[in-house]
């Protein structure tokens, strides 16, 4: 009998897969299509524009998870075929225009941003929808468009092919593999050996920290070979022209370290022959900086000292986490505290129950102590996303806050996500 339910289960689970990669064959090529927009506005008002579009080889997500259950992050897109009637794509995301927009000066003033969103090259006529978060954490659509495959004439491709390094590929079937690229920034050809060499560093750290160390046979991690018009990085050295190719800067919105590109184009135009899914880019720099966007991108300068960088930048642009420390350096507004945050790592205690309260110990109290009783444990901390009072973390010390292993809770949710690109 137990024997009898495992093969009904098994048939289940293999109709579950077989019919979702189905649902890709019917709806999609084995191809992607960029969609460079521009994302508008100030605060409180948005808008997307598709400027341009393009087609690259090869679809390097999941052909099985083609949609986006995880309610994390700020935008959303959907893609709809059969006249707007059937959903077949969705990805959440953030962006650095949703930053921009909490600063003083998005307050009086317009921005416009480049960002690249890729989809599963569509077989038919599409509809684009794109969401974003209002005040209350609720999805609101700013505006759909449509897309005629067969009618559009998709930008040709004149591009200049650079040259994709294995760095962690064991396997090149790329829809089942989480894939990473690392695009050197501030390397010119002088500094070739020390790009490859710095490239190594930086794939040798991804598996220096669980759960990464545990999950290397599910990412493969590609470089790209690109050379910079000047060595190193602008923004803090006022010898280092701004106006590269790339455009990565320190002193994004006025925070000295925080490193970003606004080149969103330029920068996925250098990875057209390369599969990926998360992007780093790769600071030829030693002064301490970097940052990440859930689904965007992530930079981090290089230290051989210092790879707990980029694995906490790894993991607000691939899992979503949430920053647990509470100092705060620039004019850029902490989490708010009136609604709970989408963040799975941070809370506000207004929806506990939809966080990480199944993983504490009953008689843990809420809010947790910082007391060496708890030093260990799952908690309820107060001080994270930086502010120090209203927002709570999940651990006392936890790589999202400083250079220590992730926490349980952290460890759940990047898993979570291993699977999600992966299984």
């Amino acid at each position: 009998m137990i024997r009898q339910t495992l093969y009904f289960l098994f048939l289940f689970l293999s109709f579950g897969i077989n019919a979702q990669t189905s649902n890709f064959d019917n709806y999609f090529e084995d191809n992607t299509l960029n969609l460079l927009c521009y994302h508008s506005g100030r605060k409180g008002l948005e808008y997307y524009t598709i400027d341009q579009t393009y087609i690259t080889n090869q679809w390097a997500g999941s052909k099985t998870k083609l949609f986006d259950n995880t309610n994390l992050g700020v935008h959303r897109i959907e893609v709809y075929s059969n006249n707007g009637k059937t959903l077949v794509y969705s990805r959440n995301y953030c962006s650095l225009f949703e930053e921009w927009q909490t600063t003083a000066e998005a307050k009086n003033t317009c921005g416009n941003f480049e960002e690249v969103l890729r989809i599963p090259l569509p077989k038919e006529d599409v509809e684009i929808a794109f969401f974003s978060r209002d005040s209350l954490g609720n999805w609101y659509k700013i505006v759909s468009q449509k897309i005629e495959v067969k009618n559009t004439e998709f930008k040709t491709l004149n591009y200049k092919l650079y040259e994709p390094y294995k760095l962690n590929v064991s396997s090149e079937d790329i829809s089942k593999k989480l894939d990473i690229v690392i695009v050197p920034a501030g390397y010119t050809q002088k500094d070739s050996l020390k790009m490859i060499s710095d490239m190594k560093l930086f794939s040798d750290f991804f598996f220096s920290k669980p759960p990464f160390s545990e999950a290397k046979e599910k990412i493969n991690i590609w470089g790209q070979c690109y050379f910079s018009e000047q060595t190193g990085i602008a923004g803090l050295d006022s010898t280092i022209n701004p106006n590269s190719f790339l455009g990565v800067i320190y002193n994004t919105f006025n925070s000295p370290r925080y490193i970003m590109t606004p080149n969103l184009f330029n920068l996925h135009e250098i990875l057209i022959n390369v599969p990926y899914e998360q992007i780093v880019i790769m600071c030829n720099s030693e002064t301490y900086g970097g940052g990440g966007i859930f689904n965007f991108y992530l930079t981090s300068y290089v230290n051989p000292k210092n790879g707990f960088v980029l694995i906490h930048e790894f993991g607000h642009s691939f899992a979503g986490l949430g920053d647990e420390y509470s100092e705060n350096d620039n004019d850029v507004e902490g989490a708010t505290q009136k609604i709970e945050p989408w963040q799975k790592n941070v809370t506000s205690l207004k929806d506990f129950s939809k966080k990480w309260k199944d993983m504490m110990e009953p008689s843990t109290p809420i809010p947790t102590p910082i007391t060496k009783e708890f030093e260990n444990k799952v908690g309820v901390f107060e001080g994270a996303a930086y502010v120090n009072k209203g927002l709570y973390r999940p651990y006392q010390d936890c790589l999202m806050r400083s250079d220590k292993p992730f926490c349980p809770v952290c460890t759940k949710e990047i898993n979570k996500m291993l699977d999600f690109y992966t299984e």
